[in-house]
């Protein structure tokens, strides 16, 4: 569905959708339009069967962005000639619950090696701390399955897994979970492919926006451009469609 300032794109993906979108609308990048999420990409546990992700792109006006009515409607409550505005009771917090992290580090281990033997891989898990960080690594050949388009099986896994944790100990957690290596893997094809692309844009003497990418890829770009001569880097764009852009850099007069 569209009309010539606004359309609402279906795929398999949030970003896949996103730049769709973009594209529909002659737009450069997403900082040039207004992004809302109606619908996120469901499938189960691990992105099997379900549904594609729904967004609504439109055009931004003069840089500012169009709130809602609801918005607007709340906004006006909240002014002095509105009598019935009731004020909030406060409710004292809760006190915090003191995790045990070794207690975690066995819950999160236990429940990946059942997740494995229950998907019929042939895997092991293995995980430490390191200051106050879970850190588990799942490896083996098959468990290559658990990875996904990148990352996006582990980025459900991690939070299923951290839910997991939460629910059983009563603590929240800091999890780093790697699966089949993929987290070194994709830093040196990021890495790889920075330095193809520098190649480019020295040749161009064009600057080229990426993908809106997480924040760890993101280092590692920034990383790799630190290093080669001629490049410089920098993010441009809100979470989570922040990109990394790439430029040559600025010669000296």
């Amino acid at each position: 569905m569209a009309n010539n300032k606004w359309v609402e794109v279906e795929a398999k993906s949030i970003d896949d959708a996103i730049k769709a979108g973009l594209s529909e609308l002659n737009l450069d990048d997403a900082t040039q339009a207004n992004i809302n999420i109606l619908r996120e990409p469901e499938g189960g546990v691990f992105g099997v069967g379900g549904t594609k992700a729904l967004v609504r792109i439109s055009v931004r006006d003069n840089g500012s962005r169009n709130y809602n009515k609801r918005s607007q409607n709340k906004r006006h409550n909240n002014g002095n000639g509105n009598k019935n505005v009731q004020k909030k009771q406060y409710t004292p917090r809760k006190p915090r619950v003191e995790a045990d992290k070794d207690e975690q580090l066995k819950v999160s281990i236990d429940f990946l090696k059942g997740l494995v033997k229950s998907f019929g891989l042939k895997g092991d898990v293995e995980g430490t701390l390191e200051d106050e960080n879970l850190v588990v690594k799942v490896t083996g050949e098959q468990t290559e399955a658990l990875v996904g388009d990148k990352g996006f099986i582990i980025r459900s896994l991690h939070e299923l897994t951290r839910t997991v944790v939460q629910r059983k100990t009563g603590a929240g957690t800091r999890l780093r979970l790697d699966v089949a290596e993929y987290a070194k893997k994709r830093k040196e094809a990021l890495t790889i492919y920075a330095e193809r692309l520098s190649k480019q844009i020295l040749d161009d003497k064009q600057e080229v926006m990426l993908e809106p990418m997480n924040s760890v890829d993101r280092k590692t770009l920034h990383d790799a451009a630190s290093t080669l001569n001629g490049i410089r880097s920098y993010s441009e764009g809100r979470e989570p469609y922040r990109s990394v852009v790439f430029a040559p850099e600025e010669e000296e007069e």
